[in-house]
């Protein structure tokens, strides 16, 4: 068996292992077209903050191709997929064989077509090479243009170095796809408290200065900087699946089945490039995230590598909580009113509770959890999420769910009662919530 794989970040790595778990000899050629290897990108933001060094990014150790017997090929670039013949060709021109492939090429930074957007000091944040650039741009002032995850989080990267940072979002909240209006309040109050000016409702026009950027202009009025952070979002880096001919979903992912395999045999995609089932949604999605992607790169692993595993598909999960001083999570669909897949049968609830410590949401179809936000208090998160996970009914028990004195013994009713969807693992997770 002869495997290649198409990426190097969250969802490859998995991949391999779960490969290797399972077939010891088989050959395995790793293609990147990043130099950088093994690095966390969710760990960035830190290395920003001159509080992380580049090897403690790792989320592996360095001899981790060498115990995998992985022949890795680093800063080369996959140009070409044939399904039917299974080969590759390579920016070197060198060809490769497969009889299974993973395409794990993640997802590029949206670099939005705002005038003067390749002036220097301009820089998305997504790559090893987007950190190593805004770590080496001088000056006391940016901007960072969207107030997304990887925005908020560039934003107070930057005001921990002492850099004065103007956060804009053209929507009317911070994180418009991780929080409802109630909890981006809280957030955008704490975020302001650290020092950083939050501009929402306002949009980036163009960007002013010679060579150099020197100011944004908005349809407000000019701010001045010296360097400029673009998080306006991910698309699927699928171009060599487009070439390959591969089915491409309604959100530009590459759609796949549980299995993770494509519309071409033996071919297979995960994490941040593929198309899966959402639970929360019952629909396919985009789940662009880090935890998803390792989900996805595991199961892919598997059926590669023949043990053929449902994966169970995933729902979007965010906490920002490290980065803001306050814990604040979110998971599945924070708003009933975005879920488009809604049948006339469909009944939704939104439950809150806001206290002067925290707020609580749950959005709920049919009685079954798909969507929760917690901040301020989170410890019962990881219940939340195995309940969404199992789309257990907890139509009766919404009072106690939202009681700051949740306890397991609590929970025994809901456990008894839905037994067959938990597996022994998933019952220990459950003790070990604190709950």
């Amino acid at each position: 068996m002869r495997y290649i794989i198409v990426g190097g970040s969250a969802a490859a790595i998995s991949a391999v292992e779960s490969i290797r778990s399972l077939d010891h000899e088989s050959s395995i050629d790793l293609f990147s077209d990043e130099e950088t290897p093994l690095f966390s990108r969710v760990l960035l933001p830190y290395y920003v903050a001159e509080e992380l060094s580049k090897p403690l990014l790792n989320f592996r150790t360095a001899d981790f191709f060498e115990e995998q017997r992985v022949t890795p090929h680093m800063g080369v670039k996959v140009t070409s997929l044939n399904t039917a013949a299974k080969i590759i060709r390579t920016t070197d021109g060198q060809t490769y064989a497969f009889d299974k492939l993973l395409l794990a090429t993640g997802g590029k930074a949206i670099v939005p077509p705002i005038p003067g957007v390749d002036k220097e000091g301009i820089s998305t944040l997504k790559t090893m090479a987007d950190a190593e650039r805004i770590y080496n741009m001088k000056g006391k002032r940016a901007v960072v243009i969207g107030a997304g995850s990887i925005g908020v989080e560039a934003c107070i990267s930057l005001t921990r170095r002492g850099i004065k940072a103007t956060l804009l979002e053209q929507l009317g909240q911070v994180m418009p796809t991780v929080f409802d209006a109630e909890a981006a309040e809280i957030v955008r109050k704490r975020i302001e408290d650290l020092g950083i000016d939050v501009l929402t409702g306002e949009k980036a026009l163009k960007f002013t200065g010679d060579k150099r950027v020197t100011g944004v202009v908005t349809d407000n009025r000019e701010l001045p900087c010296d360097m400029v952070v673009l998080s306006v979002g991910v698309r699927p880096q699928t171009e060599l699946a487009v070439q390959a001919g591969l089915k491409i979903g309604e959100l530009k992912g590459i759609r796949v089945d549980e299995t993770m395999m494509t519309s071409a045999k033996d071919v297979y995609a995960a994490g941040d490039v593929a198309e899966t089932h959402d639970i929360a949604r019952n629909a396919y999605f985009l789940n662009a995230i880090w935890p998803c992607a390792f989900e996805q790169g595991h199961f892919a692993g598997l059926n590669m590598a023949g043990r053929k595993s449902a994966y169970p598909g995933s729902y979007r999960r965010n906490s920002i909580g490290n980065f803001i001083g306050i814990p604040a999570i979110s998971m599945g669909v924070t708003h009933a009113e975005s879920c488009a897949m809604a049948s006339d049968e469909d009944e939704f609830r939104e439950i809150r509770v806001r206290t002067k410590d925290y707020y609580k949401k749950l959005v709920l179809r049919n009685g079954k959890i798909i969507g929760a936000i917690l901040v301020g208090q989170t410890q019962k998160a990881g219940l939340m999420s195995i309940l969404l996970k199992k789309q257990v009914n907890v139509a009766d028990s919404i009072t106690l769910l939202m009681s700051d004195r949740l306890n397991f013994m609590d929970l025994l009713p809901i456990l008894r009662r839905n037994a067959d969807q938990f597996s022994e693992p998933e019952y220990k997770e459950l003790m070990d919530t604190g709950l």
